[in-house]
């Protein structure tokens, strides 16, 4: 990846098993953290999609969607409504 967001290692207890390392991303649209592989030797998951919107990195979710909504714009609009109640 490009410019990967993170980096992950996930150690499994188990004896003799190796740890796992992982380039990550957070999806713009829902705040989900994506894991890349970094071994070339095994095949890669969907990893998701680019916005060509926002231009930010997406989960595979978000991109089947095909449309705009940044998680930031969500948050904006849900502290609106709570600073301003209906009825």
């Amino acid at each position: 990846m490009l410019k990967a967001g993170g980096y992950a290692v996930i150690i499994d207890p188990s004896m003799g098993v190796p740890k796992k390392e992982f380039d990550t991303f957070t999806c713009t649209h829902c705040n989900t953290i994506v894991f890349c592989r970094a071994t070339p030797n095994v095949p890669k998951p969907d990893i998701g999609g680019f916005c060509r919107l926002c231009y930010k990195h997406i989960c595979g979710a978000c991109a089947d969607k095909g449309t705009c909504d940044p998680f930031e714009k969500k948050l904006e609009r849900a502290e609106r409504r709570a600073r301003f109640p209906v009825g």
